[in-house]
């Protein structure tokens, strides 16, 4: 004989969860009799369990359970993104965190959710990056440095010191500090761990480009957030065939510290993420012209170093008829060499030689993609008899 007042009703639901799968099983049925506790309305009982999650996750715990009590349908239903609510308290541990499990069981008003956690990187291996960090911090960061400055020397320090793993089989930042190679994955998280540990606000950020998924970081200076792909960075690419010479160890800064809209050519997302509005040499302009004669000096330092000054007017030549003019003038000076970036980079052979026709004077010649805009950064040797 069926009696609700002593016979309990035990469901178990087994969700396998992964980042690009979730499988739920809503075995609960509607019940006309609430068992639930008055108290729960009156707390966070979900933001309570959220936060069990997130200290777990952070403690890197391979099996644990949590406890919860108020509506189990509405937890049932809302568990898949409580998770990734509380993995985004921390993007190290989201983007080591390899797979999960969690079964929930329950009996009236109490339920437990038992969790099977998979990491890709061990608490053991996060020391030794922890250590790593510490130590390359210390060799690169000056104590008069500022953020920007810091920035650029972890990205110089990343780029210079990890390989792209081209065997597709290391993705963290354990495996870019012990075996020096990693994929864009491992990039992104020694990123966050270094920047994080400098002081400097920083994300993962993930999407996808034309060869696949893809992952990089997000930095905020000044209270700016920017882009930032340490991997699209790296020098392991050469350069165009032909004159076009681009040396595989030249750092780039093709990918530091760009808009939403500078990465869109290349970068798709469809996460949300705060927005990168602003321009990181307008940021660097704005301190040349406002800021202390320090920070002034800093900031046209960096913009030297980063190739930020090769979109200067006096750098740039725009037109084959402004070449001709600043060629002809070169020449009649009889100046040694020239260097400038010229905007229309497919055409410029043909009108560097057009714009010596004439001229008693010779050249040698050198250049290189400049960022991705399809100009060329230019080096001329001129040559007289």
């Amino acid at each position: 004989m069926r009696k609700a007042t002593s016979k309990l009703l035990m469901l178990v639901v087994i969700i396998a969860a992964a980042y690009s799968l979730e499988l739920k099983l809503d075995l609960f049925p509607p019940s006309s009799e609430s068992s639930e506790p008055a108290a729960a309305a009156e707390r966070d009982v979900l933001g309570e369990l959220r936060a069990q999650l997130a200290e777990r996750f952070q403690s890197r715990a391979e099996h644990f359970t949590v406890t919860f009590e108020g509506d189990k349908q509405e937890m049932s239903d809302r568990l898949p993104d409580l998770i990734r609510e509380a993995l985004k308290q921390d993007d190290y541990i989201a983007y080591i965190l390899d797979s999960y499990v969690y079964t929930i069981r329950s009996w009236g008003g109490r339920s437990t959710i038992s969790m099977e956690a998979r990491y890709r990187e061990s608490v053991e291996e996060t020391a030794i990056v922890d250590a790593a960090v510490t130590r390359a911090l210390h060799d690169i960061i000056a104590p008069d440095m500022n953020d920007h400055e810091k920035t650029k020397a972890i990205h110089d320090w990343i780029v210079t010191h990890v390989e792209y793993d081209q065997s597709l089989k290391h993705y963290t930042a354990y495996n870019a500090v012990a075996l020096g190679n990693a994929v864009c994955q491992g990039y992104s998280l020694l990123g966050y761990k270094m920047l994080k540990q400098a002081g400097i606000p920083v994300l993962i950020a993930d999407g996808s480009v034309d060869t696949g998924e893809h992952a990089w970081n997000m930095v905020q200076l000044d209270g700016i957030w920017y882009h930032l792909d340490l991997t699209w960075d790296d020098p392991v690419i050469s350069g165009d065939a032909g004159n076009d010479s681009t040396s595989d160890n030249v750092i780039r800064y093709n990918y530091y510290l760009k808009t939403d809209e500078e990465l869109r050519e290349d970068h798709r997302w469809t996460k949300t993420y705060p927005a990168a509005s602003s321009s990181y040499l307008g940021a660097l302009q704005l301190a040349e012209q406002s800021g202390s004669q320090s920070d002034a000096a800093k900031a046209n330092k960096l913009k030297i170093e980063l190739g930020l000054h090769w979109l200067d007017a006096e750098n740039t030549v725009s037109s084959a008829d402004q070449l001709r003019t600043v060629i002809h003038t070169a020449v009649s000076s009889r100046s040694g060499s020239l260097e400038f970036r010229y905007v229309e980079g497919e055409t410029f052979p043909e009108a560097l030689k057009a714009a010596f026709e004439g001229l008693n004077a010779g050249y040698k010649a050198s250049y290189e993609s400049y960022r991705n805009d399809g100009s060329k950064l230019v080096r001329l040797k001129l040559e007289y008899e």
